[in-house]
């Protein structure tokens, strides 16, 4: 097999580089010196292959696409897409509804609709500094001398950020989905709320009330394909849509627009072809001038759109087109046309009376927001594709701003890869100034000298990763890797939140694309994961070594196939196939053997596409196709048998999960493609027979189930339609995600023993826990409680705060209700008995064994009779001192001075501590 390595001495770490990780972030002292041996992601299909073309792009995403069609598997009466945005709309609505009216869940979490009681808490974790895939921008109005920046992302939404700092908050979490235009409309109101208009694909919302609510303005039904959206610089601020679409011409290429600030549209225009052109406006002047493209034919409205006359007919054998253009030059306009499969640059210095043809644009990869001209020079030009380019003299040359790899070494002042769309204004602050905004796969650049340079805004805060899946350590659950699309490998120490936004950094390891992670009892010794094209194996907890091993020769697998790591042997794991494989490692080889004979491609199905072991029993296996196909094994997987029922509406099923019971190896749930069918069933058999599990949850596709770590045998899933679990005492399903999760694609969950929390990736707002085991302020158990009561009249009482997780280092203790300006010291022990009234002492002593006393650290209580002190679990000062590990239990107290009783000190109660 071939086998590359890459270790620590590879290339410089990544974030290495200025700005990419906060002071306050930074985690602990060995994580910091593991990153120091962390090398610089690199992309293995783009170090092999160099940069791709336009058409070797296309390919990767029509891969892509395929896959994503195969997993939402339905009947073909059955549009998927259509039935997902039912589902979006219906949650929308419902936020939208929780909010006006204010409800409530039973823990003042807006929004419940768990009839059990109440919403749990939710907590955003991250990626904090690794942003990801960001589509458009405008810039707000003025707020008293400040202004907000709006950046659309992917996956994650609408955020905004004060014009030139990084404090982003999101504005859509009620909305599902990306955004591929915005623009924003100043106010008649006073404040800060500037009124959005934003589109993803066909839909319009708008919001006047700061992203809290949105609605689907009146007029623009039956939308096929939205061109863009610009705004005028008159007294209306007319917004106009360019859209192909149910014109009152039949169904053409129209013009829509609003003049109540987005609050209702009416069709403005109809053009005579329904072809894909583009529209600019000059965002300067009086605000009349309107230009198109259309049908390779460029046209002028001096009406603001009301009419439109021909200028010049660029080339009329274009299949698409877009137009960009500076209001420098009286205007300069800038055409560009799909010509048998190839763009090509027009340049027209007149105005748009006649045009130059500049060539093919190398490298670009089409539609009509990956390129920008500048309102302050009418012969700068700013192009994306994998790379960025840049032109000074009107598109007859073009170079490169920076190569992708550069980003690696300077993420601050060099453009990520893969250049998604661009926005350029006039700006408004400084009047004859620009503002170039480039949208990337890793957050959004600024420049203000046409892309001589460019300036990273998305350094923290924007939580818009698109996770595949996580994999947290079972022996530090601080320790999570997650798999991303085109934002690589990520590896982070979960920190606790400071505030509202992503709580944690990740060091990226390796770029690209990585899914199905796991590892042998879920230590990190090995973590195993695919990319399309190879299995990536992280050889040990720092993820400094990483292996990249090929698929097994002549596999038939989809394009990111699932491994399973062995649940009892290290350094063994499983590929999913046609067939299955199981691959050993051998010295610095990784051998793969055909495990199986059994042909899992026989019949309607292609491949496995899940597997999972059961915790009790691991010689019990369980397994799913593309086709809805459920087989199980008792033997390890070595020969396998059919289940007389299989998933969901047969073969439009698609196999996504599997969880089996920890303690009852012949229960299980399987999860997959729900639209022809239901997409969840279980199995208290073995596997012989599966019955439907779906009651409650929408027609969707389940990406992951993950049981409960709390007890309940209640099931979660990540699904499209968002995060959702099965209670088992109804066997209904419920929306999990309250008001506070965004409202996005949940693609993985997994439980977090340590912490009692569910940790969902999702597909554009990050990592996400949702705790279903809470803690109030004191973490430990009381013991000897209450106390003896002392001169105040009360029983002095201890807490533990911080974290129960021994790596984290962050216990507390707080002593309260003691004698006010009295002494005392804290005590610890691992173990906990019973001492009546010690040297006389008012109270008891509930600590035994080898005593620590804390007498190095006197505290006062202070005029409140409090004091408090942060624990070193790394040095607990006996002789020697001993370190605290996960597993351990410890029990602490206080001792205080009391001088009104005849005993002159006296004891808090104890709490005892028991630490993951």
């Amino acid at each position: 097999m071939r086998l590359s390595t890459l270790g620590p001495l590879a290339v410089l770490a990544l974030l290495a580089g200025p700005g990419c990780r906060p002071a306050s972030q930074t985690g602990t002292a060995a994580a910091e010196a593991e990153r120091a041996n962390i090398p610089a992601p690199t992309d293995p299909r783009r170090m092999e292959r160099g940069e791709e073309n336009e058409e070797e792009q296309a390919e990767q995403r029509l891969e892509r696409q395929a896959w994503l069609d195969l997993m939402h598997r339905s009947d073909p009466e059955v549009d998927w897409r259509e039935v997902e945005e039912a589902n979006r709309r219906a949650e929308r609505l419902r936020r939208n509804e929780l909010r006006r009216s204010g409800g409530l869940g039973a823990a003042g979490e807006p929004g419940s609709n768990n009839p059990l009681g109440a919403a749990l808490p939710w907590e955003e974790i991250g990626s904090r500094n690794q942003a990801g895939h960001t589509r458009c921008c405008a810039i707000g109005g003025d707020q008293g001398g400040w202004r907000y920046l709006y950046l659309g992302s992917a996956g994650g939404g609408l955020w905004r950020s004060p014009l030139g700092s990084e404090d982003w908050e999101p504005l859509s979490d009620s909305v599902f989905g990306g955004v591929d235009d915005v623009v924003a409309l100043v106010s008649p109101a006073a404040g800060d709320l500037d009124v959005l208009v934003m589109r993803r694909g066909t839909n319009v919302l708008r919001s006047d009330d700061g992203g809290l609510t949105w609605l689907t303005p009146p007029g623009l039904g039956g939308l096929a394909e939205i061109r863009r959206i610009v705004t005028l610089p008159d007294a209306e601020q007319t917004v106009l849509i360019l859209a192909r679409g149910n014109t009152s011409g039949g169904t053409k290429l129209g013009l829509w627009a609003s003049t109540d600030l987005g609050a209702s549209f009416q069709e403005r225009f109809s053009f005579a072809v329904n072809w894909s052109g583009d529209v600019w406006a000059p965002q300067l002047g009086a605000g009349n001038d309107v230009y198109v493209l259309v049908n390779g034919r460029l046209r002028k409205s001096t009406d603001k759109g009301q009419t439109f006359n021909l200028l010049h007919a660029v080339a009329t054998s274009g299949s698409e087109g877009a137009l960009v253009g500076s209001e420098a030059g009286g205007p300069h306009l800038y055409p560009l046309l799909r010509q048998n499969g190839a763009w090509r640059l027009y340049a027209s210095t007149d105005g748009g009376q006649t045009s130059v043809d500049r060539g093919e644009l190398s490298g670009y990869w089409g539609g009509n927001h990956s390129i920008m001209a500048f309102p302050d020079d009418p012969l700068a030009l700013v192009y994306g594709g994998v790379d960025g380019r840049r032109s000074v003299d009107g598109g007859v040359s073009f170079d490169i701003i920076n190569s992708w790899t550069a980003y690696y070494g300077n993420p601050a002042e060099r453009l990520h890869a893969d250049l998604r769309g661009m926005n350029s204004f006039p700006d408004p602050d400084q009047p004859g100034q620009h503002l170039g905004f480039i949208h990337t796969d890793g957050g959004t650049y600024l420049t203000t000298d046409h892309g001589q340079t460019v300036a990273n805004q998305c350094l923290e805060g924007l939580g818009v990763g698109q996770f595949y899946d996580t994999l947290t350590s079972s022996l530090d659950p601080r320790l999570v890797v997650g798999g991303t699309q085109d934002q690589g490998y990520q590896r982070g120490y979960v920190q606790p939140p400071s505030g509202p936004g992503p709580s944690t950094d990740f060091d990226q390891l390796i770029s690209g694309d990585y899914g199905h992670f796991s590892s042998t009892n879920g230590d990190h010794k090995n973590v195993y994961s695919t990319y399309p094209g190879f299995v990536l194996i992280q050889r040990n907890t720092s993820g400094t070594s990483l292996d990249l091993v090929d698929f097994p020769a002549g596999a038939d697998n989809l394009w990111l196939p699932p491994v399973v790591a062995d649940p009892l042997v290290e350094d063994t794991f499983y590929f999913l196939g046609d067939r299955l494989w199981r691959y050993e490692r051998s010295g610095a080889d990784w051998n793969p053997t055909l495990h199986s004979t059994q042909n899992f491609a026989a019949g309607a199905g292609s491949f496995l596409s899940a597997m999972a072991f059961a915790p009790s029993d691991a010689t019990k296996v369980y397994a799913a196709t593309d086709a809805g196909r459920l087989w199980h094994s008792s033997d390890g997987g070595v020969t396998w048998t059919e289940s007389i029922q299989g998933g969901p509406s047969s073969h439009f099923f698609y196999g996504s999960s599997l969880v089996i019971d920890p303690a009852d190896s012949d229960h299980a749930f399987v999860g997959g493609a729900g639209y022809s069918g239901v997409g969840v069933r279980e199995t208290t058999d073995g596997g012989g027979t599966w019955s439907a599990a779906a009651a409650g949850l929408p027609n969707t596709l389940a990406f992951e189930l993950a049981w409960a770590v709390d007890g309940s045998d209640d099931i979660y899933a990540a699904t499209e339609a968002g995060a959702w679990v099965r209670r088992a005492a109804t066997g209904q399903w419920e929306n999990a995600m309250g008001l506070s999760a965004p409202n996005t694609t949940y693609w993985s969950v997994e439980g977090v023993e340590a912490t009692g929390r569910m940790r969902f990736g999702t597909y554009g707002r990050g990592i996400w826990d949702l705790a279903t085991v809470t803690e109030g302020d004191d973490l430990g158990l009381a013991i000897c409680s209450p106390a003896h009561v002392n001169s105040t009249n009360l029983p002095a009482v201890l807490y533990a705060g911080g974290s129960t997780i021994a790596a984290s280092n962050d216990l507390t203790l707080t002593a309260e209700q003691m004698p006010p300006n009295q002494f005392g010291y804290f005590l610890a022990s691992q173990q906990a008995g019973l001492i009546q009234n010690p040297g006389a002492s008012q109270g008891d002593l509930c600590l035994t064994g080898d005593l620590v006393r804390y007498a190095a650290n006197i505290l006062n209580s202070g005029a409140v009779g409090s004091f408090q002190m942060d624990v070193d679990l790394t040095g607990i000062p006996s002789t020697p001192p001993t370190a605290v590990v996960a597993g351990e239990t410890w029990y602490f107290q206080a001792w205080f001075r009391d001088f009104n009783f005849i005993a002159t000190s006296n004891f808090t109660d104890a709490v005892s501590v028991t630490f993951h």
